[in-house]
């Protein structure tokens, strides 16, 4: 375990693996209420071969802090930029799960120059009022507890069982924040970066028809 403070004081896990001599490296972001220990680290085998990999933990999300009252995905963008500021890295590729594909997509916004290819897997940029009212409404701890305790289990594991229930309603509001103020159809014809996005057939809450949306 590695950990860096943000400009704000809140410290960041994170973590470095494989050749630092690869071309560009790699870094691996996770999605909504996630964390780099179960959403990415079983992809290592196959990736340090090729790339030496950055894996980071969200503000608020598994090992790292947040310092914030709230959730705010331009927040979180600057964490990312200052931890590859002090990484040293100008340059790198992006993959992203989820929430991570979209602040990928954010952190090129911010600085082009930064993001040299995006990968955007199961990340939701459609959101209907509809769909966002579902999300809000699973997005409840003591629903979660009540329906689907595994789940709550997994989260008070991998967040902490003092603040996995606060992570959730901050989740809530983000969900809500991104679907008013995140990125715009209009902003992505100006990405000049190459960039893949994908989802799995099963997925229910991207579905096929957004995903190739999103890609168009």
């Amino acid at each position: 375990m590695t950990t860096w403070k943000t400009s704000d004081g809140t410290m960041i896990n994170y973590e470095v693996h494989g050749d630092p001599t690869h071309e560009l490296p790699l870094l691996l972001l996770p999605g909504l209420l996630g964390a780099i220990e179960t959403q990415w680290r079983p992809f290592l085998p196959a990736l340090t071969p090729y790339y030496q990999v950055i894996m980071a933990d969200l503000r608020g999300h598994g090992r790292s802090e947040n310092r914030s009252h709230d959730l705010l995905p331009e927040q979180m963008v600057r964490d990312i930029g200052e931890l590859l500021d002090h990484l040293g890295l100008n340059r790198i590729h992006v993959a992203g799960y989820n929430l991570g594909g979209l602040l990928g997509l954010m952190l090129y916004q911010a600085d082009p120059r930064r993001v040299a290819t995006l990968l955007m897997h199961a990340t939701k940029f459609y959101w209907t009022k509809d769909a966002l009212t579902k999300m809000r409404q699973q997005l409840d701890p003591d629903q979660m507890v009540a329906k689907v305790p595994g789940y709550a289990d997994q989260l008070a594991n991998e967040h902490g069982a003092g603040r996995w229930r606060n992570l959730v309603r901050q989740a809530a509001d983000l969900v809500a924040y991104c679907s008013d103020k995140g990125p715009t159809e209009g902003s992505l014809g100006r990405v000049q970066c190459p960039v893949l996005v994908s989802v799995g057939d099963r997925d229910e809450l991207v579905l096929l028809p957004e995903a190739l949306r999103l890609s168009r």
